[in-house]
């Protein structure tokens, strides 16, 4: 399967002023794959699984050790590094690697925490850039790639229209994660959420970070599934959890670092009449959400659907923005009176907004009381609902 990533990749791999290239994401959302697929094409390449403990002592901070494994500092290969964050002294391994092995191209897999281990972000300053993976992008699953441009509302290609228009309940049923897509069955589908869910979304997170609360804070995760799209309360999640609101912040921040959730901040310039201190949160797989609930019920029985085709829309725009390079930044907005955008994209380059309102079945366009507070930098606006999500891609 084609994916944007396997580009981004390769383009900086070939950079003449190469960096280390770090590719974060949740597990299962294909990390290992790139870096097999990488291995398939390269002429002289190296791969450590670092959930080997056999390959974690092949790997040390010596420039003679390294080259032991590696050959002369002059050889021209590629080195594949999967799962880093068991990889002790990662940080100084790959700065040695970058600085002695100038012809050495190097990728390397993990989940976002290990940047925040010791001493990794200060070893590796300005050689590395991370790559963030995201589950299949609805493009990807249509193979539907080549176009490399993002402009809202404008994927012109109706022909696809059929073909997306059946792939939106799948979406918010069971996601996008490659093995999930791959599956026929929807009994199948849930099987594999489900024993992800229970036996390895919170591995890593156990291992490397020091989690003092365990089983709240799976409870925390089952409470943020079931308010996605609504503004978080971290007040009142400490007082259901017994638990104070700072270990509350910690714990969502943790989730965001393990690319479990993703954060949507508020828009504002008047600090006076605008929300400027929520948060909404999105899962970045609406498999793993519905995993996290065990809640696979068919679209017509339930009464979440309107805030699950949301997800899909907002986790939509962040990842085409981010794999597209679109200068696009993504917030939501509210006023004290509780009127509300869902979401309001702010274009750096030339600092207008385009306000969107995200609907199941309806067609409403975003407030006027947004309109007429910044009427001279809106741009375009809005309605997204089933029927027209196809042009959104």
């Amino acid at each position: 399967m084609k994916r944007y990533i396997t580009k981004l990749i390769r383009d900086e791999l070939n950079h003449p002023n190469k960096k280390v290239v770090l590719l974060l994401g949740q597990r299962r959302v294909g990390k290992t794959y790139e870096l097999k697929r990488l291995q398939k094409e390269s002429q002289s390449v190296f791969f450590f699984d670092m959930e080997d403990v056999d390959h974690q002592s092949v790997l040390t901070p010596s420039i003679k050790q390294l080259e032991r494994v590696l050959g002369s500092k002059e050889n021209s290969s590629t080195l594949l590094i999967d799962e880093i964050q068991y990889l002790e002294k990662s940080g100084s391994i790959l700065k040695l690697l970058y600085d002695h092995f100038p012809n050495l191209k190097i990728v390397a897999t993990g989940s976002a925490s290990f940047l925040m281990m010791k001493n990794i972000g200060d070893s590796l300053y300005g050689r590395y850039f991370t790559f963030p993976i995201f589950p299949l992008t609805v493009r990807e699953i249509i193979g539907e790639i080549e176009n490399e441009s993002f402009s809202v509302g404008q994927f012109q290609k109706q022909i696809y229209k059929p073909q997306i228009d059946a792939l939106i309940e799948n979406l918010l049923l069971f996601g996008s994660l490659p093995e999930i897509i791959q599956q026929e069955s929807h009994n199948r589908k849930k099987d594999v959420l489900l024993q992800y869910v229970d036996n390895l979304i919170f591995k890593d997170i156990f291992e490397i970070e020091r989690i003092q609360y365990p089983k709240i804070f799976r409870q925390l995760l089952q409470l943020l599934a079931l308010q996605i799209g609504q503004l978080v309360n971290p007040n009142e999640l400490s007082s259901v959890l017994g638990i104070n609101r700072k270990t509350v912040l910690e714990y969502i921040l943790l989730y965001e670092k393990f690319h479990l959730i993703y954060i949507l901040r508020p828009y504002f310039k008047n600090k006076r009449k605008e929300i400027i201190k929520s948060f909404k949160i999105y899962f970045t797989d609406l498999g793993i959400r519905n995993g996290v609930v065990k809640d696979f019920k068919n679209l017509q029985l339930r009464n979440d659907v309107g805030v699950m085709f949301e997800n899909v829309v907002v986790t939509s725009f962040l990842a085409n923005i981010q794999y597209l390079k679109s200068p696009y930044e993504i917030y939501f907005w509210r006023n004290q009176n509780k009127a509300e955008v869902d979401l309001v994209l702010h274009h750096t380059e030339d600092d207008t907004l385009t306000p969107i309102e995200i609907k199941w079945t309806k067609t409403k366009m975003p407030p006027k009381s947004f309109s007429n507070l910044y009427s001279k930098k809106i741009k375009e606006s809005f309605c997204i609902n089933k029927d027209n999500f196809w042009m959104f891609i």
